[in-house]
């Protein structure tokens, strides 16, 4: 049952995380740079362990567009080894960089185009977890460029309107 739980919450998660990085260049100028300088036509997965949710989304050159399975061509993937380090990473415990350093994260493609990836996502979690849970996993918390409020309602209404 806790299992299933875990499953549930990190789909949702992964959800949000695809949400706010499609959001985020139009808001935060910082992620646009970051995603201008995605190559196009790269797909990326993140994988959350063994038979659990998987988000998979390719940059087209406008936005990251999310897919259903994984994509034949040049993908880059971040896959994190045990469910319970993907539950520890998506309710703000630690960061990615925390979890590479503890050698729970497998690495696989080109590592500049993961790297991309991973700013985002970090970029994402300043804007969807309060301060006092991103000081403690991020190293330095970039000044943000828009209301984190801003954020959350430009991902609703997109869920409301099935953009994502």
């Amino acid at each position: 049952m806790k299992r299933t739980l875990k499953k549930i919450y990190l789909a949702a998660a992964l959800r949000l995380v695809h949400a706010a990085i499609c959001e985020l260049p139009k808001l935060d100028k910082k992620a646009e740079e970051e995603c201008l300088s995605l190559p196009t036509g790269i797909s990326y997965a993140i994988s959350t362990g063994y038979k659990a949710p998987t988000l998979f989304v390719q940059w087209d050159g406008s936005e990251l567009r999310r897919l259903s399975e994984e994509p034949q061509q040049r993908c880059c993937k971040l896959s994190i080894k045990t469910l319970a380090d993907a539950f520890i990473l998506l309710t703000g415990r630690m960061s990615l960089a925390h979890l590479y350093a503890r050698h729970g994260l497998i690495v696989t493609g080109e590592i500049a185009d993961v790297m991309r990836l991973a700013r985002l996502v970090n970029l994402a979690e300043c804007y969807l977890f309060p301060p006092f849970i991103t000081r403690r996993i991020l190293p330095e918390l970039p000044r943000l460029q828009a209301s984190p409020l801003r954020l959350y309602a430009r991902i609703i209404f997109g869920f409301l309107t099935n953009r994502y």
